[in-house]
């Protein structure tokens, strides 16, 4: 069993990617989904594809709280399912170079590992490097590809910068420059390859660049009247009015419809759900101090 890690800062868009290997490959891939809080909004998104299998690990983080049920969940997928390639998608907040060592520790002739795969949007790069430092840096310098994401509207120099920044942090990875839907499938094959397989002896992070200790905070039973109500609320969580939330995700019935948000790097989207999906009401908010009676002030609520 092979296995690759997907990682990224919280809302990078590890799992936009991840549909995105499994349609180009076409291969049938375990999925092991380690997700904030109480909800399953990834998972969901990932077992709409076909040719792929979904286990989840929620309400911790497999670097660190609950790395020993990370070790024995790979090594039940390896015994029971026997997959050719298991692709991991950690919690934004993860330490790749943890991940590394857990893994390390239980790999033999049957379970090897491939090069980690970092996702990495220009936007917000500066700011979360600054403030979430040890994180950043810590995925970035364990990173064998790091791809930038949500680059079809950027500027040229800033992700020239951004790479530049990439490049003194991990000199040895390869970097994605454009779109990754560009690359053709003889790419997305090489991600899965065993040559070149990834070292197991984890780098570390740089000193400096504080790392705030993270929270999720999870709402399932509210609704909302209209569509305004949710915009007047990721704009005021942008604004830091109800504590220093990094990320905001979730699915909600608006007026009887089933809307879909997403916030993170300083900005949201709002939109309905994909066709054929079976929704239901889950909200994740993922940050420092988070003012949750504010928040659950804003719903109609029926806790």
């Amino acid at each position: 069993m092979k296995i690759l890690i997907v990682s990224g800062f919280l809302g990078a868009g590890k799992t936009t990617f991840i549909r995105q290997l499994i349609r180009c490959t076409g291969r049938e891939l375990v999925v092991l989904e380690n997700e904030y809080g109480q909800t399953s909004l990834d998972s969901r998104e990932i077992s709409a594809e076909k040719n792929v299998n979904v286990w989840e690990m929620l309400e911790g983080c497999v670097c660190c709280t609950m790395k020993e049920n990370f070790s024995a969940s790979i090594l039940t997928i390896s015994s029971t399912l026997d997959p050719e390639y298991l692709v991991v998608e950690p919690t934004g907040a993860a330490r790749l170079g943890s991940l590394l060592e857990n893994i390390g520790k239980i790999s033999y002739e049957k379970i090897s590992l491939l090069r980690p795969v970092v996702i990495v949007p220009p936007r917000g790069f500066h700011a979360n490097l600054n403030q979430y430092g040890e994180i950043y840096q810590d995925q970035i310098r364990n990173a064998g590809t790091v791809v930038l994401s949500k680059i079809e509207n950027e500027e040229e120099a800033v992700i020239r910068e951004v790479c530049q920044r990439i490049r003194e942090l991990n000199p040895a990875a390869e970097i994605v420059e454009r779109p990754y839907k560009q690359m053709d499938d003889d790419w997305w094959h090489g991600l899965l390859l065993s040559e070149g397989e990834a070292r197991l002896k984890a780098v570390a992070p740089e000193h400096g660049g504080h790392s705030p200790h993270l929270h999720s905070f999870t709402l399932k039973n509210v609704s909302l009247k209209n569509p305004a109500q949710l915009v007047i609320l990721l704009q005021d969580l942008l604004n830091g009015e109800m504590g220093a939330v990094c990320r905001a995700k979730g699915t909600l019935k608006i007026g009887g419809e089933w809307v879909r948000f997403d916030m993170a790097d300083g900005l949201f989207a709002v939109k309905g759900e994909e066709e054929g999906a079976d929704p239901k009401t889950e909200l994740v908010f993922i940050g420092d101090d988070i003012e949750k009676a504010k928040i659950i002030s804003r719903f109609n609520t029926v806790l």
